[in-house]
């Protein structure tokens, strides 16, 4: 049987050899391209372009024998598919392809096709209105998420927070957020059906452009106008402000249809929000009544304060003291009541700062022994400081030179190297060096009344008003920005004195002597202008000679810088201005000259109290001087704890910025007071110049000062090198040295009328 098998296969097998069969082509294949020149055909590319010069290789390199490459494209991938692309058939896609998922939009299913069975909306699906036209169905869903018809819920990633939950709190419906319609479809001011509007109590259209606008202020720091977020705040307390603390339900609070109003809740409200109108009523009544009793007290406080001032001498002294007792006691009785307040529970911002500032009252603060104590040791330093004379240079008969305005005289106009640092030495000898132990002791008691007053220490203190945490640092860093100007100023101002007095006196690279540079304390150079100015016999702004030409006074001056408030629209000076000031030296008895304004806290009692002298610098003083009555009378309506500077620097900036106006050239040319043009160069430059020789070189004294005692009162230095660490200071700062070698036995900062008075100089 096998045998007969293989017979009758050998038998086709031969047959089939022997018919000539020809077989149709089933591919319409294009015919191949004719050979070239050299006998190969060119390469044919997929896209149909062909190239006569690319040899296309076998495996090793070497071109087949028919033209073709082992490895080259069959002809399905250099002609195409075996079927023309513009067939007429119908596209037979489905509706909603495979790969994407079920529920989210695509680019194909967005097109509004008539033929679908129901738009992509699912609002839609079982409606007989297959093509959905938005613009005439725009009303059909008023509240539903989006009016978009083409954007599904599953499209916004903003529902599917938390795992796939809209909204975890089950008070607040996705409509009720308007988070969910920022980048959506844009408001329409046509449906005023809108949920976006509902809980808007202004009435506005919401805007995805103004967060304010139609929602809650998104910022979380922001809080109600009249409420207060104190960081201590007890948790137990129910903010009237808020109905349900903690819950998103405070999110519409004046919405009167809220649907979530529990009636304990809402009962306990009303009589939360009762109680705290009450109380709140109740410290303002109480406020306002220790408001007139501290404005009595301060009035009478203020009036013995004057007549010690007016007027040295032992009776005045001792009613100073009873004053200032007697005000002492009632700021710590005021501070016994501001302590029992809870300060945490006041949300009326006015209220709060007053009883903030009640709160801190400085020395008064401390025991009634330690109080006293501490006045006497600060007025017998000033007694010490009014007290101290000398007598003059070379002239042992002629003595009583008091500081002014003997000793300011001489420091200023004279050019004798002896005479300045005789007459530097002996100030410092009859007053620094006298208080140095009294000093000793009130460090210690002031730092006690700052640590009384929730402090650290009294530097701790004496930085609060300023309201910053980093305050030394701050001061540090706008220094360094004007070092390099300072430093500049210096050289030069060393440069021309060197050439005045002489090489053997200054040297060119160590700092300058103290007492050459026409101020006691070296903390204003204006009086050596004459030697330093950088174009001489051009320095018109010196108006001194033309005041004393033109009959000029001490009254003369004060009507005049009144004039200049007044025709800036601001008050002129009440009559007792006039009848109770003192505006020059008395004949009659001692006084302390420095310049000084004064409010009685009356609200109509101003005066100025100083020794005014026909010259260019106290003119500019007496506009300064008259800026702090301004600034009294303008918050004179205030509460009494209201009635200063909004900060300790604040009556100094307005002064100074009123000084800086009046020094003006083109001001002093309108008086009368300059003959010359004031368009020239050399006269701007010396305007200048004198103007940094007065503001810019006091800044590294008042810095010295202020951290010197800074560092003394957090007793980073010892009570052995008080004065030591003086001049360490103001040679880092102002480059200045003493005239002569100095010990731990002088205490050259007490012959500052600050120091002996102990107060704040940083201002």
């Amino acid at each position: 049987m096998f045998r007969k098998v293989i017979k009758c296969t050998i038998v086709v097998s031969f047959l089939l050899q022997s018919i000539h069969c020809e077989a149709d082509p089933q591919l319409n294949l294009p015919p191949l391209a004719p050979q070239g020149l050299d006998g190969r055909r060119p390469v044919t590319f997929p896209n149909g372009e062909t190239s006569p010069t690319r040899i296309p290789l076998g495996v090793d390199g070497v071109v087949s024998g028919d033209g073709n490459s082992v490895h080259d494209r069959s002809r399905s991938e250099r002609f195409g598919p075996p079927y023309d692309g513009n067939d007429d058939e119908e596209d037979e896609r489905p509706n909603y392809p495979a790969q994407q998922p079920q529920g989210r939009a695509n680019e194909y299913d967005r097109q509004d096709r008539p033929d679908s069975p129901y738009s992509y909306n699912d609002r839609n699906r079982y409606s007989d209105d297959r093509g959905f036209n938005r613009n005439q169905n725009r009303e059909r869903y008023p509240g539903d998420r989006s009016p978009n018809p083409y954007v599904s819920d599953v499209d916004n990633p903003l529902l599917y927070r938390d795992r796939g939950d809209r909204n975890r709190n089950r008070y607040v419906s996705d409509v009720e957020n308007p988070e969910l319609y920022r980048d959506r479809t844009p408001y329409n001011p046509s449906r005023d059906d809108d949920d976006r509007n509902r809980y808007n109590p202004n009435g506005r259209p919401y805007n995805p452009n103004v967060p304010n606008i139609g929602g809650r202020n998104p910022d979380p720091n922001y809080r109600q106008p009249g409420l207060r977020e104190p960081i201590n705040r007890d948790q137990g307390f129910r903010d009237p402000g808020q109905r349900f603390p903690g819950d998103d339900r405070n999110r519409y609070p004046d919405d009167p249809n809220y649907p979530y109003r529990n009636p304990e809740e809402e009962r306990f409200r009303i009589e939360n929000e009762r109680r705290f109108r009450a109380e709140t009523e109740k410290l303002r009544t109480f406020l306002t009544e220790i408001d007139r009793k501290s404005s009595l007290e301060c009035s009478l406080n203020v009036a013995a304060q004057w007549n010690f001032e007016t007027n040295i001498n032992d009776a005045t002294q001792v009613e100073a003291l009873a004053a200032q007792q007697r005000y002492n006691d009632f700021q710590r009785l005021l501070w016994d009541q501001m302590r029992r307040i809870d300060q945490t529970k006041i949300f009326d911002d006015k209220l709060y700062r007053q009883v903030r500032l009640m709160s801190i009252i400085g020395p008064s603060a401390l025991p009634p022994d330690q109080l006293d104590r501490y006045n006497r040791i600060v007025n017998d330093m000033l007694a010490i400081f009014n007290g101290a004379s000398i007598c003059a240079y070379e002239q042992p008969f002629e003595c009583g030179l008091r500081l002014q305005p003997h000793l300011k005289d001489i420091m200023a106009k004279s050019r004798d190297w002896n005479e300045l640092q005789y007459t530097w030495l002996e100030w410092r000898r009859k007053s620094g060096r006298n208080m140095r132990d009294l000093f000793e002791q009130l460090v210690d008691l002031t730092n006690d009344a700052g640590r009384v007053n929730n402090f650290t220490d009294a530097a701790d203190y004496w930085t609060f008003p300023y309201e910053s945490r980093n305050f030394r640092e701050e001061m540090e860093q706008v220094w360094r920005e004007i070092l390099p100007l300072y430093e500049m100023i210096h050289a030069y101002v060393r440069r021309k004195l060197r050439e005045f007095y002489g090489p053997d006196k200054i040297n060119k690279n160590a700092p300058i002597p103290d007492h050459i540079l026409g101020d006691m304390y070296g903390q204003s150079w204006q009086n050596i202008l004459d030697i330093v100015i950088p174009y001489p016999g051009r320095s018109f702004l010196e108006v001194t000679p033309e005041m004393q030409k033109q009959g000029y006074n001490p009254l003369v001056m004060f009507q005049i810088a009144e004039e200049f408030f007044v025709s800036m629209n601001m008050s002129a000076m009440p009559p007792d201005f006039w009848a109770t000031s003192i505006l020059t030296q008395p004949p009659d008895r001692p006084i302390l000259c420095q310049p000084s304004s004064w409010d009685f806290c009356t609200g109509k009692d101003y005066r100025v109290k100083m020794c005014t002298q026909v010259t260019h610098k106290d003119f500019i003083t007496v506009h300064h001087e008259l800026a702090h009555i301004q600034y009294f009378m303008n918050y004179r309506n205030n509460p009494k704890v209201f009635r200063d500077g909004a900060n300790p620097g604040f009556h100094e900036a307005i002064g100074d910025a009123i000084s800086l106006s009046v020094a003006s050239p083109k001001h002093l040319q309108n008086l009368g007071l300059v003959q010359k043009s004031v368009d020239d160069t050399a006269h701007d430059i010396n305007f200048l110049f004198s103007l940094a020789m007065e503001k810019v070189v006091f800044l590294p004294f008042a810095l010295a000062l202020e951290a010197w005692r800074y560092d003394v009162f957090s007793k980073r230095v010892r009570k052995e090198q008080y004065n030591c660490h003086w001049w360490l200071l103001r040679e880092e700062y102002g480059g200045v040295k003493p005239p002569v070698l100095r010990s731990e036995l002088d205490f050259d900062p007490g012959a500052k009328y600050h120091v002996a008075a102990n107060i704040p100089y940083i201002k």
